[in-house]
């Protein structure tokens, strides 16, 4: 079987997508959980959380703001360890491979096409649209303002770049080299799309 990486644009319909997959193949679903595992391992307090916010000088804090809630955040207070990106990168690669080796996974963002960079029987997924699609497609699912919609998706934006160069020294992380299929959801339905991708995951073999 295969393990799925699925990078997308904010608005192009990922989350979405890799729910029908994960649904489609009875893969795992991987998406804020993981997450949830790292702050957990990277024993995040919310005094940290704090102390970030004021400084407003840590890409990781702007990523953990955009995933995390605060209250989970406070949740994990027990075990407390200095938080860096170095420490944040190194525990989500490590989760991704332990994932890999379980197989059978739909991962969504956080890295997951650099983390298994070279890996066998794994697919990684682009998905791609211009941002007027995005914006139509997040005021529909998710009953946005076209302002609000376009906001988000500047924001969105730039926490994925900041966030990925943390995980790479790629200038493009768009780059067609680094994924299996490329899709621009502006021009491939969400069906066709998971009938793609779920044709692939059949062809591959552990």
């Amino acid at each position: 079987m295969a393990v799925i990486t699925m990078s997308r644009h904010f608005g192009a319909g990922g989350t979405t997508l890799g729910g029908r997959l994960s649904k489609r193949l009875g893969y795992r679903y991987v998406d804020d959980q993981l997450i949830k595992d790292v702050a957990k391992n990277v024993g995040v307090s919310v005094g940290e959380v704090k102390t970030f916010e004021k400084r407003g000088t840590s890409k990781l804090m702007k990523l953990l703001d955009w995933v995390v809630s605060p209250d989970f955040i406070e949740r994990h207070t027990s075990n407390r360890r200095e938080l860096d990106e170095k420490r944040y990168v190194e525990e989500v690669k490590s989760i991704i491979l332990r994932l890999y080796e379980k197989d059978n996974v739909v991962i969504i963002g956080r890295g997951g096409n650099y983390a298994l960079r070279g890996y066998p029987n794994t697919i990684h997924v682009l998905l791609v649209a211009d941002k007027e699609h995005r914006i139509r497609f997040l005021a529909d699912k998710y009953h946005m303002t076209p302002a609000q919609a376009e906001r988000a998706i500047r924001r969105a934006d730039m926490i994925r770049e900041r966030f990925l160069n943390c995980f790479s020294e790629e200038t493009n992380h768009d780059d067609p080299m680094l994924y299996t299929i490329i899709l621009n959801m502006g021009y491939v339905s969400m069906d066709k799309a998971e009938d793609l991708i779920a044709s692939l995951a059949q062809e591959v073999k552990k």
